[in-house]
């Protein structure tokens, strides 16, 4: 200990400010952290559960079931297990003779597919991306190949010494679903009448011959500007009798991340009571550590000074 004292007191002043910068950071996130987690958990117990058929638009709270959309299976990469969402990471075990084994990132990624969630009442899209996702299932295991059941040719060598690889999936299946975030109510109509038109003119553009067939009244081969604006407004009276049809449909139902910090976008395959109680604890590690960062940094300040 007299040898760590001695290390600070004589050490240079810019290695210090390093170090005491780099604790000083670290102990701040850690606050950020505390409220973080707990902001998190009081959100969760405070927010009202809501049923999809009479959720009002904005922030709320919803527990029942989840389901693929028609035609678009999800399936894990690394299991070819069927799920509402997932996450992966591949592992490669590289050796060193300073620090041992470790393992390195190859691979990794998670689903951003939209899903159904559905209640007694109702069912609406889920947009996953962006969500704090606590999954049901977490499977780890081990292999020689980076990807699992996937033969791959070595050679002598190869075989010889071997590689191994950490696999990592986490999925929802769906059978139970929590979801807090933005309920909206999307409809056909939401966009813009003269960005519809644009998108429409903008597909006219791509078949030249049909459009020349059209609007190219004097046969002089190409597009004038008397002629354009009679594309215009032909396509603007297209949009507006295509809205109107449109306005009539039902609007489709959708919960997503808010872009808010303090209304945080959670999926959780556990009940929301357990992922309360989750995040209370890592508030409760987080302060732990920040309140050991604080006395670090004070003794740092007290022996050098």
């Amino acid at each position: 200990m007299s040898g760590l004292i001695e290390d600070i007191q004589t050490m240079a002043m810019l290695h210090f400010a390093i170090i005491v910068t780099v604790f000083g950071v670290l102990t701040c996130y850690c606050f950020y952290l505390i409220w973080r987690n707990f902001h998190r958990a009081r959100v969760i117990e405070d927010t009202p559960t809501a049923l999809v058929r009479s959720a009002p638009q904005g922030y709320i709270e919803l527990e029942g079931a989840g389901k693929t959309l028609s035609g678009k299976p999800i399936v894990a990469p690394l299991t070819k297990t069927s799920c509402v969402w997932y996450r992966f990471k591949i592992e490669k075990e590289k050796h060193s003779s300073r620090s041992g084994s470790n393992w390195s990132d190859v691979e990794s990624g998670n689903s951003e597919t939209p899903f159904l969630f559905y209640d007694a009442t109702g069912e609406c899209l889920v947009d996953p991306r962006k969500a704090e996702v606590t999954a049901g299932v977490k499977k780890v295991w081990y292999g020689s190949t980076k990807w699992p059941g996937v033969h791959e040719e070595k050679g002598f060598f190869g075989e010889l010494v071997g590689t191994r690889y950490r696999y990592t999936e986490e999925r929802i299946d769906g059978r139970e679903l929590y979801i807090l975030g933005w309920f909206d109510t999307v409809r056909s109509t939401d966009t813009s009448v003269s960005a519809e038109v644009s998108a429409l003119l903008k597909r006219w553009k791509q078949d030249q011959a049909v459009l020349l067939q059209r609007f190219d009244k004097d046969d002089s081969g190409s597009i004038d500007d008397g002629e354009w604006q009679a594309a215009r407004q032909q396509a603007q009276r297209q949009v507006i009798t295509d809205r109107a049809a449109r306005s009539t449909q039902a609007g489709t139902n959708v919960i997503r991340a808010s872009h808010r910090d303090r209304y945080p976008f959670l999926i959780s395959a556990k009940p929301q009571f357990l992922l309360a109680s989750r995040y209370r604890r890592h508030a409760l590690y987080t302060l732990l550590a920040s309140l050991a960062g604080t006395g670090f940094l004070a003794w740092l300040l007290v022996v050098r000074f």
